[in-house]
């Protein structure tokens, strides 16, 4: 289970990456958001929806704390979530934030 001052951190880091990430003029028109729950971070992107006032949500990735250390997951065409193999498992969240936001393989940033 994670401490308080490691959720603090993580939350702190977050919202500076979603700060930098989308530049103030497009946050109308895409946001990026996350939802900690427990162990476990869904970073989602979000855009206006055809219906008025609502935005659709598209989950990008899921880090989950596993053992001491930090997994990242990836969606399928399914809606499904699997381990993301060409990312290592590491103690180090912001280190496989950067490999996220990296999206060497694609699965990612569609």
């Amino acid at each position: 289970m994670l401490d308080s001052f490691t959720i603090r951190r993580i939350q702190s880091l977050m919202n500076g990456y979603i700060h930098e990430k989308v530049p103030a003029p497009l946050r109308t028109m895409v946001k990026l958001t996350y939802v900690m729950n427990g162990d476990e971070l869904i970073l989602t992107e979000e855009r206006p929806a055809e219906v008025r006032y609502r935005w659709d949500v598209m989950p990008i990735a899921r880090f989950q704390w596993e053992g001491e250390q930090w997994k990242v997951y990836a969606r399928d065409e399914h809606s499904s979530w699997h381990a993301v193999d060409v990312i290592e498992p590491c103690p180090d969240f912001e280190d496989l934030l950067e490999q996220v936001e990296r999206d060497e393989t694609g699965i990612f940033w569609r």
